[in-house]
């Protein structure tokens, strides 16, 4: 018999572990967007800008944590600006 995968949300749990054991900006920036991890901040970021939280991850991915503030938000803005 296999263990059902641990999610929050559809999340599987070793990504949201993965996304917040890769922060490297001060967990207190987060709490200041009203976030309690990394993980609620990126959520929050899909959800506020109309992506699918797999689309975020791609680009955090590609964008590394330390743009979490700044390239990463300018890109979901400059994607928002796209969509038809």
């Amino acid at each position: 018999m296999t263990m059902p995968e641990l999610a929050v949300r559809g999340i599987p749990l070793a990504l949201i572990e993965r996304l917040n054991f890769e922060r490297s900006i001060p967990l207190e920036r987060y709490h200041e967007d009203s976030a309690i991890d990394r993980f609620g901040y990126l959520e929050n970021l899909a959800a506020n800008h109309g992506v699918e939280f797999e689309t975020l991850t791609t680009l955090v991915d590609v964008l590394g944590p330390e743009e979490d503030f700044d390239g990463l938000v300018t890109t979901l803005e400059d994607i928002s600006t796209l969509a038809f």
